[in-house]
This record gives structure tokens, C-alpha cells and sequence, in this order.
């Protein structure tokens, strides 16, 4: 009984290809670094459009601004006893307080002011010291918009202006920072697969 015939040898199987570079993860990294940098400038953006009132705050006013010698008389309580300030946009003027009980009190003039206040930026112009409650006679000689406000503004001015600095420095130094070091990463990357790619060759 003849043997089976043997099969055919199979022919040599190929090599594989070397697998592709994987284009997805390196267009990843740049749509993250394009996001990044899209990031940023809309934080750039944030900042100037709300910088004046972040930064320092206009004055919680308790009189009504006017532009015409402010004249007035306001009911104060115990919460406004101490010093009120009295902003103004152009030149200073001096102020003074009728008491209550009917004694005169002058304001302390502020030549210059450290800060300015909101995007209308006011400044202090006068301190008023406040000893009694019930309504005040105030009256200002000024040479245009003036208004009497608390001291809470001019009392957190250092503290905002810190934390404005900070902030204005930081955030848009860490997104450029970010874009930067996705796009190298990215491009380091796809130089190595490169390289890889062309000694499989």
C-alpha cells in the first residue's frame, strides 16, 4: 500500500508590517494644546473685561452721586459710626459733618489717594469721622461727582490689590506654560515613532 502523498510545502509567510504610528494620540496632543491655548487667552480675556471691579471694587455709596456741591442730610446708625469716606472722580474738596447734637465736625482731606475704586475710578478725597447717630448735615465743596461711602473698600484695597497681582501673573503663565509643554511632549513623541517607524524599514 503506497504512502499518502505528503502535503506541498506552505509557502514562507510574510513579515508583518510594522505597526503604524499611532497618529491619533499625536493629533490628541495638539488638539490639547490648541484647547490650552484657547484657555488662556479667554482667562486674558476675563481679566481685562472685569479687572477694574476685581481688582478694586466701586464704594457701597450711601448718599447719591451728583455732580452739583454735595449738600445733604442722611439718617446714620449705629453701623456708620466711625470713619465714612467721600469719593469723587475729579480734583478734591473739602467736607464737613453738622452733628446731631449741632457740633461741627471737619473731614480729614486726602490729597492723594493710593488706589482708585471700580471702573468709574473714584478716589478718597475726605474721611469723615461719624460719633453720634441720627441725621447728619453734610456738605462738600466739589468740583464734580462726589459721594459719601463706608471705608470697607479703602480698608481692603492692599489685600485685593495682592491677590489681583497674583492672579493676573499666575493664571495666564500657567496656561501658556501648559501649551507649550503639550506641544513639546506631542512633538517629541511623534519624532521618536518617527524614528522608530524608519529603522523597521
Amino acid at each position: 500500500m503506497s504512502s499518502p502523498h505528503p502535503y506541498p510545502p506552505l509557502p514562507p509567510q510574510a513579515p508583518s508590517p510594522a505597526p503604524a504610528p499611532r497618529q491619533s494620540r499625536l493629533r490628541g496632543g495638539y488638539i490639547a494644546s490648541l484647547i490650552s491655548l484657547v484657555a488662556t487667552l479667554m482667562v486674558l480675556g476675563i481679566l481685562f473685561a472685569f479687572g477694574p471691579w476685581v481688582r478694586q471694587p466701586a464704594p457701597e455709596f450711601i448718599t447719591e452721586v451728583t455732580d452739583e456741591p454735595l449738600l445733604i442730610e442722611v439718617d446714620l446708625g449705629e453701623e456708620h459710626l466711625g470713619e465714612l469716606g467721600v469719593y469723587g472722580r475729579s480734583g478734591s474738596f473739602g467736607c464737613a459733618v453738622r452733628n446731631p447734637s449741632g457740633t461741627l465736625a471737619e473731614g480729614t482731606r486726602h490729597w492723594a489717594s493710593r488706589y482708585t475704586y471700580g471702573d468709574s475710578e473714584w478716589n478718597l478725597d475726605n474721611v469723615l469721622e461719624i460719633t453720634e447717630t441720627g441725621t447728619h448735615e453734610i456738605s462738600c465743596t466739589n468740583r464734580g461727582d462726589a459721594g459719601i461711602a463706608t471705608m470697607d473698600v479703602v480698608e481692603n484695597a492692599p489685600t485685593r490689590q495682592m491677590l489681583w497681582a497674583i492672579t493676573w501673573v499666575s493664571l495666564p503663565t500657567l496656561g501658556l506654560v501648559t501649551t507649550v509643554a503639550l506641544a513639546v511632549v506631542t512633538l517629541v513623541r511623534a519624532r521618536r515613532q518617527k524614528a522608530a517607524a524608519d529603522q523597521l524599514r
